[in-house]
């Protein structure tokens, strides 16, 4: 048995009978384009991508010309008032974030400064103000509450019971079971 490679074709001989031969067409992805229009589509696709890259960058930069061309006076003292009223705004926002910061923890007020300092830094940029404050705390040892002792007990009376033995019943325990009288006497549990 004889075999080519399957991109020249085929040639198949069966033992003990006449040869037949076949040609499988080979199944490579491009063969039924042409390579030069594969290559012109490919380059106008590029210059295509070009042209319209140069138009985006040409729209973004004549958007303000022409803005500020189409727009009339009227327009441009909105525009400007706006603009002011979006920067009290923001301006009106940092001042209750401050306030409501400084109300939860006071010892920042004096601390404000070297806060915003901290909070600038590449580490605490994008972090929440009340976190970053918190985290600015902790770091300056200043949010540390005081220490607790032990807790208060809760079950039981306060005061332990006495085991007050009367006399007679001393002398009868040491009578009869001396081990457990001298056991009382060195914890304490007898009592004269």
């Amino acid at each position: 048995m004889t075999e080519a490679p399957a991109s020249e074709g085929v040639t198949t001989q069966n033992q003990g009978s006449a040869a037949s031969e076949e040609t499988v067409p080979s199944a490579q992805a491009g063969t039924k384009t042409d390579p030069n229009l594969l290559l012109k589509s490919l380059q106008e696709e590029r210059e295509k991508r070009k042209q319209l890259e140069e138009q985006l960058k040409n729209l973004t930069t004549s958007d303000s010309s022409i803005e500020e061309e189409a727009v009339s006076d009227e327009g441009r003292r909105l525009a400007k008032k706006i603009n002011s009223l979006e920067s009290e705004i923001s301006n009106f926002k940092g001042e209750l974030a401050e306030r409501d910061i400084v109300i939860s923890y006071p010892v920042l007020k004096d601390k404000w400064v070297e806060f915003e300092e901290f909070h600038s830094l590449p580490d605490n940029k994008g972090m929440n103000l009340r976190t970053a404050a918190k985290a600015f705390l902790i770091e300056n040892g200043m949010l540390e509450a005081p220490r607790k002792g032990l807790e208060k007990p809760t079950g039981g009376p306060r005061v332990p019971l006495s085991t007050s033995m009367s006399s007679e019943d001393i002398k009868t325990l040491r009578e009869t079971n001396f081990r457990r009288y001298q056991d009382m006497l060195e914890k304490g549990q007898i009592k004269f």
